[in-house]
């Protein structure tokens, strides 16, 4: 009935395994664990954890990093039963029903359902306050919120999926990168699929240093900036990329570049820092984007 799905890259997933063992003992349905490794340097605690320890659980381990999407397609396709739930190894079960909650969902009348994402309460180091304060603001959204445009806040580190739809829908994204939920958003409103949200919300814990996170903004916006040249036809509910789409009609986009040239170190510094500015991260992604059309 059941496929569950941890990809992981240098990252134990035992807390995760044994949060989610305790629900499992007493679910009335079919289910298995899959945990890829992909190109993990260190894997021997993981494999401990889940060969020797967890019920219905398997171990498949990728020498060569292949990055999310080519995990998710062969975890996937390793994958035997028909519902897919996938979670990433860096979050946390906040109760023992996440695995039930998802499970009142075991029909035909959603194709995928989103259960969402939650942060610590305090706030973390100021190394790692951007990635924190931009989940706060962007990613812990209320399903009742996230329902109104169900293509928008599509999080893949935590949604349940019938199993032919990921297939169909992942088969048609061909390069590897951070962004790809924005492009799993529009691709599931271009096919119409049925998405639905609910609060079924893990914590998400795997916070990048500021830098870090900072340089994986910046591929998103390759990323959304690729796909639209290659699909100039595709709808997304993604607010940046309508409003690049927008400023471009209106030659706007030229202006911004240059805006953009010009302030992008101060505006590097202060959301580097200890109050990041999340109107001005929004900016600085809109720049960056309007920077990567040609002149």
């Amino acid at each position: 009935m059941l496929s569950i799905l941890i990809p992981t890259f240098n990252y134990s997933v035992s807390n995760l395994l044994l949060t989610l063992e305790k629900e499992l003992k007493t679910v009335g349905f079919n289910y298995e664990i899959l945990c890829l490794e992909d190109g993990s340097e260190s894997h021997i605690e993981n494999n401990k954890a889940i060969c020797d320890f967890i019920k219905n659980a398997n171990h498949l381990i990728s020498k060569e990093n292949k990055g999310r999407i080519s995990s998710r397609m062969a975890l996937a396709h390793h994958a035997k039963y028909d519902w897919l739930l996938f979670l990433d190894a860096d979050v946390a079960a906040k109760n023992e029903t996440v695995i039930k909650n998802y499970s009142n969902y075991f029909d035909d009348k959603h194709d995928v359902i989103y259960g969402g994402y939650r942060y610590a309460h305090n706030q973390p180091n100021t190394v790692f306050l951007l990635r924190w304060t931009y989940g706060k603001t962007y990613e812990e959204v209320d399903a009742h919120k996230r329902n109104k445009t169900p293509y928008k806040v599509v999080i893949s580190g935590n949604f349940m999926i019938k199993k032919h739809v990921f297939l169909d829908i992942n088969s048609e994204i061909d390069s590897d990168g951070y962004g790809y939920d924005n492009i799993f958003g529009a691709l599931m409103r271009a096919k119409k699929t049925k998405v639905f949200h609910i609060d079924n919300t893990v914590n998400h814990n795997g916070l990048d240093e500021n830098s870090i996170f900072l340089k994986k903004v910046e591929k998103a916006v390759e990323t959304l900036y690729t796909y639209y040249v290659q699909h100039k036809t595709l709808v997304t509910e993604n607010s940046l990329l309508e409003f690049y789409k927008s400023a471009k009609r209106v030659g706007l986009n030229k202006i911004i570049s240059v805006v953009f040239k010009l302030t992008k170190n101060p505006i590097r510094k202060q959301i580097l820092g200890k109050t990041p500015n999340m109107k001005l991260l929004q900016f600085y992604k809109l720049g960056y984007l309007c920077s990567l059309s040609p002149k």
